[in-house]
């Protein structure tokens, strides 16, 4: 949720709506299903610019600054780009957009190994900083404070069916099929703070923000056939949710190499679609903390002037907890493959 460099986050992992045993599904698990994969286009940039004559690559894009960094996880991809403008010596904005997907197919629940269920998630995020101040703003130090606002579309589909033998001596059929579909806007104020320092061969950085609330407007349609009666229910609602919080930190040596932290906190409070032992629907109401814990390193290739390549490893370690006591663990590597401008 903010307008960082490329190693940027994915954002926010939104607990969505559950099925019977709480199975956890996130925005923090990606899959392409694109017939071009995002990560080819930092490829596709690379090589352009590599064919350029070299008196053309030596070229400098003044106040214009820009990142393209998709990141490819081992069951999807997460694509960031981010524009920026310097407007003066100590004045600067700048824009990202953010794009997940995925598309896979899992169980139903983990308890019943008779089913399948085709999940296709999406993110899309925009971040829009127009103002950012740098108190500071030395060749060596920098210190800036910003503000701007963010907006968050997220929808969720599953389709499928599953087969349970025990149903049919609660007279029940053993054969169902289900859906769910489910899509949340999110928007809010969104304040950034950056602190840097630098030598010739040695940088740290220091970006950290925070959305301290943000209004939310989520619709849920889940249907499962012949279980339930009715077959179908739907539930929306208007809410908000406090604080989201991120901080980076990243440390550059020799400017070809740097090494990475990066942390997200969000805290969501809203209802979702559920049903009871006796298969009546419910929404309950759900309170929902989620951390994500990322490391990157990452190595800097020069393309001309300054614009460079980035190629990198990353690993995530996100949790989710429910109604403080379930707690979901998951993350994974990932590969880091950007074209981005340093200066």
């Amino acid at each position: 949720m903010n307008s960082q460099n490329a190693n940027s986050r994915g954002g926010k992992a939104y607990p969505v709506p559950q099925r019977k045993t709480r199975r956890q599904t996130s925005a923090t698990h990606f899959r392409v299903k694109r017939l071009i994969p995002p990560y080819l286009l930092s490829v596709i940039v690379c090589a352009l610019a590599a064919a350029m004559p070299l008196s053309a690559q030596g070229f400098t894009l003044g106040s214009l600054s820009f990142s393209l960094s998709p990141k490819v996880l081992k069951d999807g991809s997460i694509t960031d780009l981010s524009l920026g403008y310097q407007y003066a010596p100590n004045v600067a904005g700048n824009l990202r957009f953010r794009f997940s997907n995925t598309a896979k197919n899992e169980q139903f629940d983990e308890t019943v190994p008779d089913s399948l269920v085709a999940v296709d998630d999406q993110t899309f995020a925009l971040f829009l900083t127009p103002f950012e101040y740098a108190f500071l703003n030395s060749p060596s130090v920098q210190l800036k404070v910003g503000g701007g606002l963010y907006y968050e579309y997220y929808t969720l589909t599953e389709k499928g069916f599953f087969s349970m033998p025990a149903l049919e001596s609660l007279g029940k059929e053993r054969v169902n099929s289900f859906s769910n579909d489910f899509t949340m806007h999110s928007a809010g104020p969104n304040i950034t703070l950056g602190f840097s320092w630098r030598s010739e061969l040695f940088s740290v950085a220091v970006d950290a923000g925070a959305v301290p609330v943000f209004y939310l407007n989520a619709r849920q349609d889940m249907k499962i056939t012949p279980l339930m009666d009715p077959n179908g229910t739907d539930y929306s609602q208007e809410t908000s949710g406090s604080p989201y919080f991120y901080a980076d930190f990243t440390v550059t040596l020799f400017k070809y190499i740097s090494l990475a932290l990066l942390y997200d906190y969000s805290k969501l409070d809203y209802k979702v679609v559920d049903f009871d032992d006796e298969f009546k629907w419910l929404t309950p109401e759900w309170e929902t903390v989620s951390q994500s814990l990322k490391l990157e390193v990452c190595a800097f290739i020069p393309l001309g002037g300054s614009v460079y390549t980035q190629i990198g490893y990353g690993r995530s370690f996100d949790s989710i907890q429910v109604n403080s006591t379930s707690l979901i663990e998951s993350g994974g590597d990932y590969l880091i493959l950007a074209v981005k401008t340093v200066k």
